[in-house]
């Protein structure tokens, strides 16, 4: 008969298959990320973004949840509905492989919304992979493209500015901010025409001798004199004599 084990060699067995198995799952899923990536390029290249979009967000559910520090009996069970059971701690390499898919997950996605008009998404997703990478040049290019179209000029004058000074060749980068000098000085010239004409205002009313009359400190400046005085010269209190000091003196030497 064939020797029996003790339960610590059986145990250990048994955490050896364990392994060997959830390592083949992270193989497996970075393998069908990788094919979900390229099947959605392919369907960019050829204008399909809505089909693009569900195969650029299926990457997701291969490569969310593994835990880089944590592993064994102490790891988080598998969210909802996600293909695998991440209990094992990846390694340094599975690690970069998974960033490296979820970066292109948010970044491919923010390029297929830009397409569809559909552009706070699109910096949304930008932002969602420069948090993973901050080097990522394409995520940072089209997040500048996102900020100029919804305004915010001098944050996507920095992006744009960021993506050359990595890659000084990068023509759209070049084109792109180009034109958003154009704006820029556009937007500082209405600037100060605006203020130009505050201060012309402000000037005038000087030179006029101070606010027109129709403002609040203005009014009509051609009152009696009794107007000018300040309330109680103009207007004596109730318990004052009505005569002058001479008349009543002269009143007093005649009674």
């Amino acid at each position: 008969p064939e020797p029996r084990l003790d339960a610590a060699s059986a145990a250990a067995m048994v955490g050896d298959a364990e392994a060997d198995e959830e390592e083949s799952q992270v193989a497996t899923n970075l393998a069908k990320a990788a094919v979900l990536k390229e099947e959605g390029n392919e369907a960019f290249k050829r204008g399909d973004y809505k089909a693009a979009m569900i195969a650029y967000h299926q990457i997701y559910m291969y490569v969310h949840g593994f835990s880089e520090t944590s592993g064994g009996a102490g790891a988080s069970s598998s969210p909802a509905g996600l293909p695998w059971s991440p209990r094992k701690s990846v390694t340094e390499a599975e690690t970069a492989q998974l960033r490296s898919l979820k970066v292109a997950h948010f970044s491919n996605l923010a390029a297929c919304h830009l397409k569809l008009g559909a552009v706070p998404k699109a910096r949304d997703c930008c932002s969602k992979a420069l948090a993973l990478d901050p080097g990522h040049l394409k995520a940072r290019f089209r997040r500048g493209k996102c900020l100029a179209a919804l305004g915010a000029l001098d944050d996507a004058r920095d992006d744009l500015e960021t993506v050359l000074r990595a890659d000084p060749e990068n023509r759209e980068a070049h084109r792109e901010l180009r034109e958003l000098k154009m704006r820029l000085a556009a937007q500082r010239r209405r600037e100060a025409k605006k203020f130009a004409g505050f201060f012309d205002r402000l000037v005038g009313e000087a030179a006029d001798g101070g606010p027109p009359e129709d403002s609040p400190d203005g009014g009509d400046q051609s009152g009696s004199a009794e107007q000018s005085l300040p309330r109680e010269e103009a207007e004596a209190p109730p318990d004052a004599p009505t005569t002058a000091p001479a008349e009543a003196a002269a009143a007093a030497a005649t009674a």
